[in-house]
């Protein structure tokens, strides 16, 4: 993780946000860790630290609303990834037209729920998708993040 990325998250209060029995900084960054040792872009790895950061169907909580502020700090693309999480149809985002973006944000959606030990009906449907990295997909399978 970038030093810029880590203090513009703690400067949103991400570590001192509740999320899933501790602080939403510490999620993110799993996820981001998770999304880097499968060997994911740097984009994919930058939107996974952030991927919650607008709010979620399930985590309400917005961090931060102004997408430009974003963009400057990850990048349109990563930043772009970002948003589509927080708003379209999870897990399958089966609403994203682009192939490469439908399964970057189903990588993610893997870290995110392997890094908080939930979601196995998810897990399991996710395992299926034969486009998911070979990271994603070992540790989808054998349960173990």
């Amino acid at each position: 993780m970038q030093e810029q990325h880590r203090e513009f998250l703690i400067s949103l209060g991400a570590d001192k946000t509740p999320h899933s029995g501790r602080v939403l900084f510490d999620h993110l960054k799993g996820v981001h860790d998770l999304l880097r040792d499968w060997d994911n872009s740097d984009d994919v790895c930058a939107a996974g630290l952030f991927h919650s950061i607008y709010g979620t169907n399930t985590f309400k909580h917005q961090s931060l609303t102004d997408r430009a502020k974003l963009v400057e700090v990850i990048g349109e693309y990563a930043e772009f990834l970002v948003h589509c999480f927080s708003t379209r149809d999870r897990p399958l985002f089966e609403s994203i037209e682009d192939p490469l973006a439908r399964v970057q944000l189903m990588e993610i959606e893997a870290a995110n729920l392997l890094e908080q030990g939930g979601g196995s009906k998810t897990l399991r449907r996710l395992a299926r998708m034969k486009s998911l990295s070979n990271g994603a997909k070992a540790a989808l399978n054998s349960g173990v993040v």
